[in-house]
Order: C-alpha cells, then sequence, then structure tokens
C-alpha cells in the first residue's frame, strides 16, 4: 500500500460502528455514512439478507448499515435483520444461519459488514483502504476470561482480513478514548476513561499528557471490563414496560394442568444479539401452541405479530427514546404500536434506576476491582473521561460523582470519540 494512504480507525461497535482517519493537520475526518437519505458519521452495525435475491451460487446478496435499515423497511420486514453479531465473538457454539441457499457464519457476517462500510469509506475518502486499526473492548461480552477474549479478538482480526484489511490491528476501545481526550491536556494527568458500550463497560487507567521533549505520554496503569452495558438498559425497560403485554407472567391450561408461559422469548425479545432465535419454525410452533391453550391469548397474538412483522428494529427503537428521556426527565412516556399493537406505559425515573439495579452495582463493581487492582484510590485519579452513550444515565453519572466528585468528571463527543482516538492511534507508528 503506497505510504501516502493513511491508516484508518474504525470503531466497530455491538450497535452502531465509525470508521475514521487522521488529516495531515492532525485533525480527525469520518466516513459520511448514508441513513435513509441522511449522511453522518456512524452505521448501525447491522446486516439485511432479502431471501428473494439470493441466487443458488455466491455471493450471498446482503445490506449493511444504514443501507439495511432502508431495505428492510421498503420490504415491509420480510427478509432477515440481524444485528449485535460482535456480542456472539465468545460464543464457539454458535451454528450457521441459513439465508435461503446460503449458510452464513458469525465470522462471515462480521466480515461483510467490514467489507461494506471499507468500501463506502473508500468511496467517501477517495482512496483504496488496506490498513485499518480497530478497537476491542477489554472484555468481550460473554468472556469467561483471558483464554475467551484471546479467541474473540483472534476471530475479529480474522473478519478484518476476510473483509480486504491486508494490515489490521487492535486497540483497547478506552485507550482509545483517552487519545482522543488527551489532545487537550497541557500536563500530565493520571486517567480513567470509562467507556460505556452496548455490549461491554470498559475502564483503563492512564497516565496520558505532554511527556518530555513534547512527546505525548501513555502508560497504562489498569484495565478493567464487564458484560454489562447499554443494550442491559433496554433490555430492563422491555422487559418491564412491553413483555407483560406480550404474555409474560400470564399462564395456559393444557391437558388440565396449569403452566407459565415460557420466559425465554422475552429474553430473547430484550435482547438485539438473541432476535434472530426468534425467526425460526419452530418458535412459531410452539407460540401457535401457546395461543391455543393461554389465558390471554391476545398477548401471545401480539407477540407473534411482532415476531412475524419483524417489528423487533421498530420495538428496539421505542425503548431506546423512552431511555433517552428518561436521562432528561424524572418520568417518560413508552410507547409502541404496529397493527393490532398498541403498547403505552408511563414509567418514572426512580422505577427504571430500581429494574437496572443489577447492571449498575455490576459496573461499579467492575470500577472498584480495577482501581483495586491497579493499587490506585480514586483520589489519586485526576480526571474520569466518560464516553458513550449510557454516561447520559444520571444513575450511572452520581456512580461516578460519588466515587470522583463532580468536578472530576470530562466528556465530550461522548459516541464519536473512540473511533477519533482509533484514527490518532492508527495514525502512530505501531508499538
Amino acid at each position: 500500500m503506497p505510504n501516502h494512504v493513511p491508516r484508518v480507525g474504525i470503531d466497530f461497535g455491538t450497535s452502531s460502528s465509525a470508521i475514521a482517519r487522521q488529516d495531515p493537520q492532525g485533525g480527525v475526518a469520518f466516513a459520511q455514512l448514508p441513513t435513509l437519505g441522511v449522511s453522518g458519521p456512524s452505521w448501525r452495525t447491522l446486516l439485511f439478507f432479502d431471501p428473494d435475491e439470493q441466487q443458488v451460487t455466491l455471493p450471498i446478496q446482503y445490506s449493511a448499515g444504514g443501507e439495511a435499515i432502508a431495505a428492510y423497511l421498503e420490504t415491509m420486514g420480510e427478509g432477515r435483520l440481524v444485528q449485535s453479531f460482535k456480542t456472539h465473538l465468545t460464543t464457539e457454539s454458535l451454528g450457521r444461519t441459513q439465508i435461503a441457499h446460503h449458510a452464513i457464519g458469525l465470522d462471515d457476517m462480521i466480515a461483510l459488514f467490514l467489507l461494506r462500510l471499507r468500501k463506502r469509506a473508500e468511496a467517501f475518502f477517495g482512496h483504496p483502504i488496506e490498513a485499518a486499526t480497530i478497537g476491542r473492548p477489554v472484555r468481550f461480552a460473554g468472556s469467561r476470561g483471558p483464554e475467551d477474549d484471546e479467541a474473540a479478538a483472534t476471530r475479529l482480526l480474522a473478519a478484518a482480513k476476510l473483509a480486504g484489511f491486508t494490515d489490521a490491528a487492535l486497540e483497547l476501545e478506552p485507550v482509545a478514548a483517552a487519545h482522543h481526550y488527551e489532545r487537550t491536556l497541557t500536563k500530565p494527568e493520571l486517567a480513567l476513561v470509562a467507556d460505556f458500550g452496548a455490549g461491554t463497560t470498559d475502564f483503563c487507567l492512564m497516565r496520558v499528557g505532554p511527556g518530555s521533549g513534547g512527546a505525548r505520554r501513555h502508560e497504562i496503569v489498569g484495565t478493567g471490563g464487564v458484560g454489562a452495558a447499554g443494550d442491559d438498559l433496554d433490555a430492563a425497560l422491555i422487559e418491564h414496560l412491553v413483555c407483560p403485554a406480550l404474555g409474560k407472567g400470564d399462564t395456559y391450561v393444557e391437558m388440565g394442568h396449569e403452566h407459565p408461559i415460557p420466559g425465554s422469548y422475552f429474553y430473547k425479545l430484550a435482547r438485539w444479539h438473541h432476535l434472530s432465535f426468534l425467526s425460526g419454525s419452530r418458535v412459531r410452533t410452539e407460540l401457535e401452541r401457546l395461543h391455543r391453550f393461554a389465558r390471554h391469548p391476545e398477548r401471545i397474538a401480539a407477540l407473534m405479530h411482532i415476531i412475524a412483522a419483524n417489528q423487533a428494529f421498530h420495538l428496539h427503537k421505542s425503548v431506546e427514546r423512552a431511555k433517552i428521556d428518561l436521562s432528561r426527565a424524572d418520568a417518560a412516556t413508552f410507547h409502541y404500536a404496529d397493527g393490532p399493537v398498541d403498547i403505552r406505559a408511563d414509567v418514572r425515573r426512580a422505577d427504571f434506576e430500581g429494574w437496572i439495579a443489577p447492571v449498575t452495582e455490576a459496573i461499579g463493581a467492575c470500577l472498584d476491582d480495577t482501581l483495586a487492582r491497579a493499587g490506585v484510590s480514586p483520589s489519586k485519579v485526576d480526571c474520569v473521561f466518560m464516553t458513550g452513550g449510557t454516561a447520559f444515565v444520571p444513575v450511572v453519572r452520581r456512580m461516578f460523582e460519588q466515587r470522583f466528585g463532580a468536578a472530576k468528571l470530562r466528556s465530550g463527543d461522548e459516541l464519536m470519540s473512540i473511533a477519533s482516538g482509533l484514527a490518532m492511534r492508527a495514525a502512530q507508528p505501531p508499538r
């Protein structure tokens, strides 16, 4: 690859992704990616497959990112919308998904998405892209230890190479955020970077800022990560506001015996990375049986409609809006409607905070463990840079204010700082 072609940084996220490069003046330029006629610096991390377009022979036909959303809406929910595949990187037992004539594995899906992201960036920047620094969490979702993290990182790199990145490297996402944050520093600091993703929450303690001779100083003091994050907050809202209207907590009577409606359907509906498991014929047959015997068959019918009409994307968008509203006010109204389904519920922030307490407690425990293992007390931390959408959630912010004090909290470009930092890291010589 010619030397003048810059290496790019890629924030490959559970829910959204971005690709950027550093310009010669030291600034960062983001590839502008189209979604429903509007271009922006990020794309939803998802794929759409229309079975009617598939041929017997490869290559498989698909759409990615904003193109996938447009194709999904155009077909009125027909076809397969697949998302949150990053969350499955630690799952070796995950099988292949049948798309018309083709069986597609997880690594293939990641490669297909990264390929389309690369092609879009090449068209925007006007040059080929073969080298990239890609972000990775400290702890991958579902990881049971370092071996799982290493295996997931290896799979991510392999998928990147399948997507045409002949020179691919990984960087910890919170370290990338630190690169972004330190641009404004005029003196060295011991910084804690808190990266709130959709699938994981990661922490990195770093000594950053100016060093001798004008060079930037980067010394990692400690890292930590936990599989508790933004998607879990959405799941809590779905389980408490939506699922009761779809049969959660209800019963059915079969052969003279009363049984609870299985909770597995609602668990999967509430989590992006499990939605595809609801689309098979086996689930449809099971729900048809439950519908016949349910105490409230109209609720099971509503669940069946959401699945059959592929409405989970719209459902999750409604939940996301309610979550944002709860970050701005003490109460909000959730509303989702499609066809025969119309769900409206008022929710108080205090109730929401109670529902997500296991998630926030896990995040707090990981934070305390990260500091303890590094031998650093909160009073020794100069600043805390918070990045990611969950940084806006009041109960999460209070957690950090209680430990470090509000004056130490920093934020800014919460949703794009990782991609920016990865682009800066990509422009530096390899370590």
